[in-house]
């Protein structure tokens, strides 16, 4: 099925919708005030060829979200949800005009913590913060681990978009509402008798069809969270090394022995600005590591550490990695820390763990939606097998190597960030340049916003990012790379076998056959 460009398509009245919609959740919860239609017209980066939304709709319950859905698919409308607003890969941006957008703020409830089942429902618009927060005191964590924008990122935003791919078992069961209407709850949840959230899998897995769809399938309004005792001890490791390549054949060796721990790997711009926060955050950081180890004596002295390290710990350090274990308690913590030395001791020499401390008791920020100085900030990712990390880290860095002098001459630096959680190794560039600071960077940022807001634009720099950002994706694809966030961005009809499509295309012409929701997600119009 085709669909008219966003030009040929004419707009519907603003007014109108605004009316319609708002018999169903209220007209307080409707806008069509052009400058925030502006705010929720773009995501992290530019699209600049993208058109406004024509209203904004905030339903507060499941009846409403049906109300409106069944409104709109009435009206021949696209729908585009929205959660927290901060991805990158033009998921939740329109194709085209005649466009409602759903923001599902509304949605962030904590519905049930069940320690005794080991299992909690959240609205989908509850952030990874406010789940860390509803936890705090139980003794009891999820599975699934947000990102490090979990003070925004939503939960539901990640089941839509797969931002955890290693660890989404730990997504027992969702509600969503499909395009006609029809509310789909999945998991054991489903059934009809005593029903309880408490296991994923009950006939198909109907969860897993809904994961990773952008939005495409239906719209998440509940999800269910698999919990996990926290563990009982917690070790810590940073080691620089002198090339990236040795740093990911290290990265690469350990996760192949089987030990269940997190790598993160920096190069030398993160290494410069990563640790650079204001003292407040620094002091809330100290706080919660001395409040958040096994003990109060073990929390003061890794607290200790930390300022004794100082912010400069990284600055002389072309390639740093920093790596976290857990276990039942501290000294099998320490035992499979030490298991894993022989994998970087021939390369990398150690270094205070003060990065990998910190994030453990602070893991949500959004200070990295923009660079350091108030430079715009958009990653590309690529999610690779284990075998052909040390082919990609080659690539990649040529890739860089040969524009690097276009790239200076537009003042654009770019930064990795690399992440191995198993089998899965997460190699994430990231561009930084110096252009305007956009409504959703003012909405997010707050009162950070002010000194950054006289940045003028430029579009010249602008205009090359996206020209290499595309390239370096053709090149993700040569690889055989796979994606999460996949939006309109990555090529994802092109780079899966036709078969395999044609059985997506069905699915989703059964549950969205005017195409509604979402067009051009996932290549569907």
């Amino acid at each position: 099925m085709t669909t008219a460009s966003p030009a040929a398509r004419p707009a519907i009245d603003p007014a109108e919708l605004a009316a319609r919609f708002a018999a169903a959740v209220g007209a307080a919860h409707v806008s069509i005030d052009a400058a925030e239609r502006r705010a929720y017209s773009q995501d992290v980066f530019f699209w600049e060829d993208a058109p406004l939304v024509d209203v904004i709709v905030k339903p507060g319950t499941t009846d409403e979200l049906v109300a409106v859905m069944r409104a709109a698919v009435a009206a021949g409308l696209a729908i585009a949800p929205r959660g927290g607003g901060v991805s990158y890969t033009r998921g939740y941006v329109a194709d085209r005009l005649g466009t409602v957008l759903i923001d599902m703020a509304r949605f962030d409830s904590v519905h049930e913590v069940n320690r005794d089942d080991a299992y909690m429902v959240v609205g989908a618009a509850c952030t990874w913060q406010q789940v860390s927060a509803a936890l705090k005191g139980t003794g009891l964590r999820t599975v699934l681990k947000g990102p490090i924008s979990g003070t925004h990122a939503t939960v539901g935003g990640n089941a839509a978009q797969n931002t955890a791919s290693a660890l989404m078992s730990g997504l027992i069961g969702l509600e969503v509402v499909l395009a006609n209407g029809d509310v789909v709850t999945t998991g054991s949840g489903m059934v009809l008798n005593r029903p309880s959230p408490f296991t994923r899998l009950y006939g198909p897995d109907l969860t897993g069809l809904f994961l990773g769809d952008t939005g495409a399938f239906g719209i998440k309004t509940k999800c269910v969270l698999a919990l996990r005792p926290e563990p009982g001890g917690v070790a810590f490791a940073s080691v620089g090394f002198d090339t990236m390549s040795d740093m990911a054949a290290a990265m690469t060796a350990m996760a192949r022995t089987g030990v269940t721990c997190r790598l993160m790997g920096m190069d030398p711009l993160k290494n410069r600005t990563a640790t650079k926060v204001d003292m407040r955050e620094g002091l809330d950081t100290l706080a919660k590591v001395a409040t958040g180890s096994g003990s109060l004596f073990q929390g003061l002295k890794n607290a200790a550490r930390i300022v004794t390290a100082g912010q400069n710990v990284l600055d002389d350090v072309p390639w740093s990695l920093h790596i976290t274990v857990e276990s039942h308690d501290q000294p099998a913590a320490d035992s499979a820390l030490d298991s894993l030395r022989p994998h970087w001791s021939a390369k990398g020499r150690t270094l205070e763990p003060s990065v990998p401390m910190a994030l453990y008791a602070k893991p949500y920020s959004i200070r990295g939606i923009l660079g350091k100085n108030g430079e715009r900030w958009v990653p590309i990712h690529a999610l690779l097998p284990l075998s052909r990390v040390a082919e990609a880290v080659e690539r990649v860095q040529l890739f860089f190597a040969e524009r690097q002098e276009s790239l200076d001459a537009h003042g654009i630096s770019h930064s990795y960030i690399t992440v191995c959680a198993g089998p899965e190794f997460v190699l994430e560039p990231m561009f930084y340049w110096f252009d305007e600071v956009g409504p959703l960077h003012a909405r997010v940022l707050g009162d950070k916003y002010e000194k950054f807001k006289h940045i003028p634009a430029n579009p010249a720099a602008r205009a090359m990012v996206a020209r290499t950002r595309a390239e370096l994706a053709e090149l993700f694809r040569e690889l055989g790379a796979v994606h999460s966030q996949l939006g309109k961005f990555y090529r994802f009809a092109d780079n899966i076998q036709p078969g395999t499509y044609r059985a997506l295309t069905t699915i989703k012409d059964a549950l969205d056959p005017g195409r509604n929701l979402n067009p051009g997600n996932l290549g569907w119009r």
